[in-house]
């Protein structure tokens, strides 16, 4: 049982000066902003009921009581966030051909540092209205537009503070705190292409090219030298990341009773670790334990590494332990396509062999959730006061991590241990999976699956009657109009993930 309340609240002052010579167009505007948050959140947990279906505290057996947790499941907290923001933007607006505009601005948070509660942030765009200076058959507009900039990315309400955890009634040292904590600050070159062409397209590229310095990294700390605490919250990262986006509307037909729009939508988005103060470690989800992603200098986020069964018996002698052996005499492959050791198949000793590089390493890259691209394909049919609009998107490439997979072949749940119909020579024992492949909840290759999907993400049909048939029916007042619509949205996937929704895997 939780309870949450937020609070939140917010002043802002503008002042705002226009002024025109000749062509030139120039407006400033000096804005002031302050922000207040109060989060209250209590709750406690518990796992039997004296009365059943009662879910209610009253109902709890009180030996079942859970004791103070992290405060979103049992516990409590209580958090107070301030922020106050000032910031002048100066815009220049020459002739509606030459546009410009810079910014600055000063943010002070009572999540920074106690020593570093203030950072500037700075802004400088300019655009190229270009078919205002040269005419180009075929287009109506030709925008370039150029942008750099920095924002601030606010650390945790913990971040900063000595913390402590509840064990068995004491507290127990976590995290020290930090009083030089900064924002994580993210500088952005953003180039981009308008255009309108023909009387029926519009297309928009972006390329934009981003770097956060100072990203927050729970970095962890000798005991002797840090007091009994476990680590620290810095700025202990570097990360870079770059993004291409292209959006392409088209007006198909155009004409007063009937049209037909659609618009194609294209992305694709990297981002690297260029520094990390600290050795490389594992990340993932915390709650199951499960740290599938593996952050290290100079490595793409998203990539995952761990162990890789090896499929054939030419990469069992990249093992530095299998020099000179007769591999063909030791390894047969089974008919999963996995290497097993010779004459193990159908036996309780059958086990895939994972893949050993030539530095004697088991520890290797077996998955990047990073798609190729994502897409997106809207399109809107309109005849007369009917309306039909359907979206698909999806991306293309890209792995999932079936732990919910993995998690199953623990407690022998899934389908996959079901031998039934297999030949007798193909049939495995249960320890196959629920040792071998489950592979004690550490990743593995076997559980990493394409996570290319296509949904149609909204279907709808509406009809729009005419203003002159409610007018004359003196339905809802003159000037007023109604529309009818039937809605859905995430009606169909096609994929060939496994899972339940490659949108939301563990």
């Amino acid at each position: 049982i939780n309870t949450v309340n937020q609070v939140a609240s917010n002043s802002q002052a503008n002042a705002t000066t226009n002024f025109t010579l000749g062509k030139l167009h120039s407006t400033t505007r000096l804005t002031y902003l302050y922000e207040e948050e109060r989060n209250n959140a209590f709750g406690i947990g518990f796992s039997k009921l004296t009365i059943g279906s009662v879910p209610d505290v009253q109902a709890a057996d009180q030996t079942s009581i859970t004791g103070v947790g992290d405060g979103n499941a049992n516990g409590s907290q209580i958090q107070q966030i301030r922020t106050m923001n000032g910031f002048v933007t100066q815009n220049f607006n020459f002739d509606d051909r030459y546009l410009f505009q810079v910014l600055g601005r000063r943010d002070g948070s009572s999540l920074f540092g106690a020593d570093n509660r203030w950072k500037n942030f700075y802004g400088l765009s300019g655009a190229w209205r270009v078919s205002q200076d040269f005419h180009i058959p075929g287009f109506q507009e030709l925008k370039l537009r150029a942008a750099k900039g920095t924002a601030g990315l606010r650390p945790g309400f913990e971040y900063q503070y000595e913390t402590y955890a509840v064990v068995s009634g004491g507290l127990s040292k976590n995290t020290i705190g930090n009083k030089d904590l900064q924002p994580a600050v993210q500088t952005e070159t953003e180039f981009g292409l308008n255009a309108s062409f023909l009387d029926r397209f519009d297309f928009e590229y972006v390329k934009s090219d981003r770097h956060t310095d100072g990203a927050f990294l729970l970095v962890p700390l000798s005991i002797g030298q840090a007091g009994g605490f476990l680590g620290q919250w810095q700025n202990a990262a570097r990360v870079g990341g770059r993004t291409f986006e292209g959006t392409l509307n088209a007006r198909v037909i155009e004409r007063p009773n009937a049209s037909y729009n659609f618009t194609l939508t294209a992305e694709r988005s990297r981002q690297k670790i260029d520094d990390l103060n600290r050795a490389p470690f594992r990340v993932g989800s915390s709650s199951q334990n499960q740290n599938i992603f593996y952050y290290k200098a100079g490595e793409t986020m998203g990539v995952i590494y761990g162990k890789r069964w090896a499929r054939t018996i030419a990469e069992l002698g990249d093992n530095p332990l299998n020099a000179g052996k007769d591999l063909n005499s030791l390894f047969e492959i089974n008919d999963d396509g996995y290497a097993v050791a010779k004459g193990s198949r159908g036996t309780a000793d059958e086990r895939p062999i994972a893949y050993v590089d030539q530095t004697g390493s088991n520890n290797v890259k077996i998955a990047d959730v990073n798609p190729d691209y994502s897409y997106g394909m809207a399109n809107t049919i309109r005849v007369g006061g009917f309306t039909l609009y359907g979206l698909l998107d999806g991306t293309k490439g890209g792995s999932i991590y079936n732990f919910t997979k993995q998690w199953m072949f623990q407690d022998m749940r899934h389908a996959a241990l079901d031998q039934t119909g297999k030949a007798e020579e193909n049939k495995k024992a249960i320890d196959y999976y629920q040792v071998g492949l489950y592979n004690n909840n550490e990743p593995n290759s076997f559980f990493v699956e394409n996570g290319s999907y296509l949904k149609l993400r909204e279907a709808s049909v509406s009809y729009a009657l005419s203003p002159s048939l409610l007018n004359s029916l003196r339905f809802l007042g003159a000037g007023r109009t109604l529309k009818l619509a039937l809605i859905g949205r995430n009606l169909k996937t096609w994929t060939k993930y496994s899972g339940f929704d490659p949108e939301s895997s563990s």
